[in-house]
């Protein structure tokens, strides 16, 4: 294997690969760093472990930089795409609603949201008015608009799925009620993109 393969040929590698395979890692991450202009980052397969893993040889602030840079460079359609939806979502003017974040290649993790604004973006997805809510909602209550957002999110994006949690109001602490939109993969985050954009047009 060069390291040149379209992905679809390249080894799938199980969570303990044995050293053979790391070994084989170590070398093609060798050559892409190298075809990168970084062939001074030297992976090598660290033999003290009982467990095989690769170690970085030779990086100085510089080449540190430059591997960033070639990392995010990588990952530039995920950046834009979590701004993308940063800006729809602002369209909406939804109170509080947290920043997107590129949370490694393949999936946009997002953050809690009151159960008010919950119930606002139920609604911009296609979900039904609700009754009107308590100023601290209860467990029944949060619950139900935890189901409506879950379903009309689905809905608008073609049967997507976010991982989502609702946390109830605590009087321990004294926390407001609120969902935590955990993560969904980047294909779902661009057909929640399309969704939040149509649903903004007059």
């Amino acid at each position: 294997m060069t390291g040149n393969e379209p992905p679809s040929q390249r080894i799938s590698l199980a969570p303990q690969a044995t050293r053979q395979e790391t070994g084989d890692a170590a070398f093609t991450l060798y050559q892409a760093l190298e075809d990168a202009g970084l062939g001074n980052i030297r992976p090598v397969l660290d033999h003290e472990k009982d467990v095989p893993y690769i170690k970085l040889h030779g990086i100085d602030a510089v080449q540190a930089t430059q591997l960033e840079h070639l990392v995010r460079k990588g990952m530039d359609e995920n950046y834009l795409l979590a701004d993308e939806l940063r800006r729809a979502v602002l369209a909406h003017d939804l109170d509080g609603f947290p920043v997107p974040q590129v949370c490694g290649t393949t999936k946009i993790a997002l953050g809690e949201i009151s159960i008010h604004t919950a119930d606002r973006l139920a609604c911009i997805l296609g979900a039904p008015p609700g009754p009107e809510l308590a100023e601290t909602p209860d467990w029944p209550e949060s619950n139900e608009v935890y189901d409506r957002l879950s379903a009309a999110f689905k809905a608008a994006t073609d049967g997507g799925f976010m991982d989502m949690h609702l946390h109830s109001y605590c009087r321990r602490c004294d926390g407001d009620p609120a969902i935590e939109l955990v993560a969904f993969t980047v294909d779902t985050a661009r057909r929640f993109v399309k969704a939040l954009q149509s649903a903004a047009r007059p």
